[in-house]
């Protein structure tokens, strides 16, 4: 397949429509974790397993949530803000690695929706996940950087300095 302009990433704004969120956090936890296991079924079957692991693990995360009284049970007495955050980040790069193992697959509009779902309820939206690839740029292409100085000659050369 080759890739070009007309590829959907989770950073492309405006090209999926998705249903409005939820008013309330609680429907958009319960929705979230829908949309994201049906998800992990289609990730699966089409062999994006990372995808997959990681929509594991964001459902994981928000799966004890099922209705009012657990709800506010981790609401108060649980750190759920940071598992809505955590769980949001896991789907949103599950669906950036859907879109590029599953291209054909609807796994990855069904996270991105998923994200969608939880954006409006996390503490810091502005927080995305960065795929790992950048990381792997070479310092030849990377202008800018200060060039290492040239070693000093001290006066006391002779002498070793331990420490």
């Amino acid at each position: 397949m080759t890739r070009g302009a007309f590829v959907l990433t989770s950073f492309t704004p405006y090209a999926l429509e998705c249903p409005p969120a939820p008013t309330y956090e609680l429907q958009a936890l319960v929705k979230a974790t829908e949309k994201a296991n049906d998800a992990i079924v289609l990730a699966q079957d089409m062999g994006a397993e990372k995808a997959a692991r990681l929509a594991k693990r964001a459902v994981d995360r928000i799966s004890q949530v099922k209705g009012w009284f657990t709800y506010y049970v981790y609401r108060v007495y649980t750190d759920l803000q940071d598992d809505i955050h955590q769980a949001r980040f896991d789907m949103e790069q599950a669906a950036q690695s859907a879109y590029s193992e599953a291209s054909g697959s609807q796994a990855g509009n069904l996270l991105s929706c998923a994200v969608d779902d939880l954006l409006p309820y996390d503490p810091m939206p502005n927080i995305h996940p960065m795929d790992h690839r950048l990381s792997c740029i070479p310092l030849i292409l990377t202008p800018g950087l200060p060039k290492p100085l040239p070693k000093l000659q001290s006066r006391r050369s002779d002498l070793t300095c331990f420490l």
